[in-house]
């Protein structure tokens, strides 16, 4: 069973939910956080009838957010649009992030990752915006919690200068809509099986239909208590701890659907202008033994070796790259995957 962890505990850095933590990750490669408490009555009510209204737009209305109009990939995506492992997804989302302005001076290639969001208009969809920044700004806290802990458990210490969780945590979101899955064969897939590129990612569903895979290989139908969080692992956090904790690989197949779903998912990244300094091994008996990270995270970018010293921006726009060529050099046609 996947334990539940509160929000409180994280952030208080309790003992106990740091080995919670700690087991279930490496057992289960996720975790549930259970913020209800922190976020108040109304959030997911708030959240989840905003949603709704988004998906409810007329067509027209949401083409005008086209993702591929924006050039840095935010905005609406409409069903079979999007590719995860070469298979369209089943799905239809809204993307957004971090409205970040690009550092000043000279205006680097990845300072792509940066900018604004495409937004409905407020009179077509009134509150829309207020409910999404909320919600993010919760993500964030629950991200910076959950970070922080992981460094707990591996005795490293947390260091807001250098430190993973130090600088402006990256994150790029999406809210989702899967379709009643009626008219879909049983086994036909929504979403394909995968693994998340960042360090760590935020999902939330309101009705059962996630899957994650266990490090033993065994399929785990990820069912957490009504409105609470499920946390898991990305490449990113392979790198960053020498894979001691291992990306969640997880899909979405019509056989584990029941009605329409729509769920949440927010992908947190270091500071874009940082490094990524992997985890010090000599001070943690947990990092002692033969690690390694595995050959398909897509940071290693096909060879074994871990990406040279960079910012995290500029290795994450190369790998994207590598993932979709011609990003760079155009806006339209490009296939969408997993990494925003």
């Amino acid at each position: 069973m996947i334990p539940v962890i509160t929000l409180a505990d994280l952030e208080a850095q309790r003992p106990e939910a740091l080995e919670l933590l700690h087991t279930s990750l490496r057992e289960n490669t996720l975790v549930h956080v259970d913020a209800r408490r922190e976020l108040g009555d109304s959030f997911f009510p708030d959240l989840y009838g905003q949603t709704r209204a988004f998906f409810a737009l007329p067509e027209a209305d949401k083409q005008a957010l086209d993702i591929n109009a924006s050039p840095n990939y935010r905005g609406y995506v409409s069903q079979g649009t999007e590719y995860t492992n070469g298979v369209p997804d089943l799905k239809e989302s809204f993307e957004f992030g971090k409205e970040t302005p690009a550092p000043e001076g000279e205006q680097l290639h990845w300072y792509g990752l940066y900018g604004e969001n495409q937004w409905p208009a407020e009179e077509s969809l009134p509150g829309f915006r207020a409910v999404v920044d909320a919600y993010s700004a919760a993500m964030d806290r629950i991200a910076l919690a959950t970070l922080s802990c992981l460094q707990l458990t591996l005795d490293q210490p947390i260091d807001p200068e250098k430190g993973v969780t130090g600088g402006e945590l990256c994150s790029f979101s999406r809210l989702i809509r899967y379709r009643d899955p009626k008219g879909f064969g049983a086994e036909e897939t929504r979403l394909e099986r995968h693994t998340d590129s960042g360090l760590l990612t935020i999902g939330l569903q309101n009705a059962a239909g996630l899957e994650a895979e266990s490090t033993s290989g065994e399929w785990l139908s990820v069912e957490p208590p009504a409105d609470v969080f499920t946390v898991f692992p990305g490449e990113l956090m392979e790198i960053w701890t020498h894979g001691y904790y291992r990306a969640c690989a997880h899909r979405v197949r019509n056989a584990a659907l029941t009605t329409e779903r729509l769920s949440y998912a927010s992908f947190f990244l270091p500071d874009l202008q940082r490094e990524l300094v992997p985890m010090d091994r000599a001070l943690s008996p947990r990092l002692s033994g033969p690690l390694s990270v595995p050959s398909a995270n897509s940071w290693l970018t096909g060879t074994s070796e871990l990406p040279e010293s960079a910012p995290i921006g500029q290795l994450e726009w190369d790998r994207m790259n590598v993932i979709f060529p011609g990003r760079e050099t155009a806006n339209t046609g490009a296939e969408k995957g997993e990494v925003l």
